[in-house]
């Protein structure tokens, strides 16, 4: 190869630098995500609506990471993932300014700016990471920054509600925009150097359809994509409205149903490594994502029974049960996408398959507020209903299973 070949190549970037800054970008936009859902019954009280309502902010948050999600790619190349992350960042901070004006519509807009934010996050971190030399070490080093997600809701569990009966419900969104937008200001630092290979030419906005297109074409890749809705739909589920029910329905008070949703994205972010190294000692991921279905359905169906007059270490256990399957599927689920997608098309088929995913998002917690608003349903007989949905997800990857070849 010639020097000047060599000279085009793009240097591999520090791996723990990387990790470390992707971790914190996933965390913190996740964290704007959430921190409506950790202080739901206050700021419903004030602003005179059903906490449950809380679940149409989560959907409008998703549908903004659908769009973001299937262009996001253009913004790389273009931008430079560095960049995009920050951009990301700057997003879920102004989303949450915007929330924090303290009405329904500018609610729906900042739900869904820190959306369009929160979307942009993975075609970037992926990028970045895919530059390092994380070597044999690549599942874990992904597995680790999908830790990220669990983490953001810990914060928003142990953080906000603190933070909203010392002040008030605007105060923890107003907190979570300046972490963001100070974490964007540490990326400028690197900026220069990790986005030496972005391409100032290419188009900032790519197709929608053809990720679509792709999976859609595969059918192994359109049984997980469908697997990913029920799922998503269920996680979303329990961490977008366990606040709620626990205040609402069973009983516990604020900050001690915030420390429930902490326990359970805790052992999220323990379930996403144990199952991937399950799914390594296993040599299927496609088998551990059946038995983490499973796992979910009943715990599903444990927390849809819990009432105030449990021990708290029991209501704990069941909800990091539930939080352990729920948030942990994430990492082996983009694992299996990236071995049965066209070598080619890896990057494409993942954006595609995460916009499935979130679209479970949006229909999940929203689908939740509209049968408890509407028809009466109550939050315990909501999370009954989970247990079926995760049903359906599990039926659709016995379904995949059946065209991936062993391994």
């Amino acid at each position: 190869m010639s020097d000047t070949a060599a000279s085009q190549e793009p240097a591999l970037l520090p791996v723990w630098q990387v990790l470390a800054a992707t971790l914190a970008t996933q965390s913190l936009t996740t964290l704007c995500a959430l921190v409506l859902s950790a202080i739901a019954p206050e700021a419903a009280a004030d602003l005179g609506i059903g906490p449950a309502l809380v679940g149409y902010q989560v959907s409008i948050i998703y549908f903004g990471a659908v769009v973001s999600s299937l262009i996001g790619g253009g913004f790389v190349k273009r931008l430079g993932a560095t960049r995009a992350s920050q951009l990301a960042l700057w997003l879920a901070a102004l989303g949450c300014l915007l929330s924090s004006i303290g009405t329904l519509t500018s609610l729906a807009l900042g739900a869904l700016v820190i959306g369009l934010g929160y979307g942009c996050t993975n075609p970037a971190a992926s990028h970045l990471l895919s530059r390092t030399r994380s070597g044999a070490h690549m599942n874990l080093i992904f597995s680790i920054k999908q830790c990220g997600v669990p983490i953001g809701g810990i914060l928003a569990g142990l953080l906000i509600p603190p933070i909203t009966l010392w002040l008030n419900w605007q105060a923890g969104l107003i907190a979570c925009a300046l972490l963001a937008l100070a974490l964007s200001l540490i990326l400028m630092r690197v900026r220069a150097d990790w986005d030496g290979d972005r391409q100032a030419d290419a188009r900032l906005f790519i197709s929608p359809h053809a990720g679509l297109t792709l999976i859609w074409r595969h059918p192994i890749l359109r049984w997980l994509a469908l697997c990913s809705f029920a799922y998503s739909a269920v996680q979303l589920s329990l961490t977008g409205l366990l606040v709620t029910y626990l205040v609402t329905e069973v009983g516990i008070d604020l900050v001690l149903a915030g420390s429930l949703l902490a326990i359970a994205q805790t052992a999220g972010a323990a379930g996403r490594l144990g199952w991937g190294w399950l799914a390594d000692r296993l040599r299927s991921g496609s088998k551990v994502l059946i038995l983490n279905g499973i796992v979910a359905m009943t715990a599903s169906i444990l927390t849809a029974m819990i009432t105030v007059s449990w021990p708290v270490v029991l209501i704990a256990a069941v909800v990091a049960l539930f939080g352990f399957c729920a948030v942990g599927w994430n990492g082996v689920f983009m694992a299996v996408i990236a071995r049965q997608a066209p070598r080619q098309s890896i990057g494409l088929a993942t954006g595609a398959t995460l916009s499935i995913t979130f679209a479970g998002v949006i229909v999940g917690p929203s689908g939740f507020a509209l049968m408890h608003d509407k028809l009466g349903i109550s939050y315990a007989d909501g999370y009954l209903l989970m247990a079926f949905v995760t049903l359906l997800g599990v039926l659709c990857m016995v379904r995949a299973r059946k065209g991936i070849p062993p391994r």
